[in-house]
């Protein structure tokens, strides 16, 4: 009878830790399921979507002269996108050439920056719908009269952004005498004052850049390559890409991309709606 008691009590001490060990599993289970939440459904919880930008590059992204305050098409548009989403919009400027890196190690949600689709980006991150239909172009001084083709570029001296489209487009097209800055404006200034001969920047920067200063500036009328924007978002984000698609269409839709591409660029420079 005693042994039979003592088997017993093993039984019930070996019950009362599995038990214990299944609780405990369940109280370990609790970080899990909340750091299973996806990107999106952690910004519906916040109501806050993190952007990051180069805030140098109008008319995309800039900052007003006068109020220091964000403006331009992708400023519009994301509060647009922001307000369709249920959320707000928080801009976070970063440093272009890391921006790929810095969205992976997740410092924001989703880079919207005149963002050129690219073979090489694909490789990295991914991309939402298309918004703007652009490509790289050349800026030279309005009195340049020596380069009329992407040939003619051979060994002038061109200048472009550290990380840009316009860097891949001159790399691919085998330039040497290339000076990478970290901003535009500055590479927009050494144009006027003779050091470069001539800027690789997207259509639309050029754009902005020549209407400030018409008599300096102009726009050579063939393209280095012709590259759509879109908003780039970590591959792993499937449903955040699916709401962001899901809104840009009803923008483009409804006019509301179409409104905002007139007021910043004069013209519609979006895509058609589907």
């Amino acid at each position: 009878m005693r042994g039979i008691k003592y088997l017993w009590l093993v039984v019930l001490a070996l019950g009362l830790a599995l038990l214990a060990a299944g609780c405990g599993e369940k109280q370990a289970d609790k970080p899990n399921q909340q750091a299973a939440k996806t990107t999106w459904e952690q910004i519906q919880e916040k109501g806050v979507l993190v952007a990051g930008l180069d805030d140098t590059f109008a008319p995309m992204g800039f900052r007003d002269e006068n109020t220091n305050e964000l403006i331009g098409f992708d400023i519009d548009m994301g509060a647009e996108l922001a307000k369709r989403l249920g959320v707000e919009i928080k801009w976070q400027p970063t440093e272009w050439k890391g921006v790929m890196g810095s969205l992976n190690s997740k410092k924001f949600d989703v880079i919207i920056s005149g963002m050129s689709v690219t073979d090489e980006r694909k490789k990295v991150i991914d991309f939402s719908r298309n918004y703007v239909n652009a490509g790289i172009g050349v800026v030279v001084k309005k009195d340049n009269n020596d380069i009329a083709s992407a040939q003619d570029l051979k060994g002038k001296k061109i200048a472009t952004q550290t990380g840009s489209s316009g860097a891949i487009a001159c790399k691919d097209q085998g330039l040497e005498n290339v000076t990478l800055y970290d901003q535009y404006p500055q590479a927009f200034n050494d144009l006027a004052i003779g050091r470069v001969d001539a800027v690789v920047v997207d259509v639309t920067t050029a754009a902005h850049y020549i209407s400030k200063k018409p008599d300096t500036y102009k726009l050579l009328d063939f393209r280095l390559t012709d590259e759509p924007y879109a908003i780039g978002i970590r591959k792993e984000d499937k449903d955040l890409k699916e709401a962001i698609d899901k809104a840009l269409t009803e923008m483009m839709q409804d006019g509301t991309l179409s409104a905002i591409s007139q007021k910043w660029f004069g013209d519609d420079v979006t895509p058609k709606a589907e």
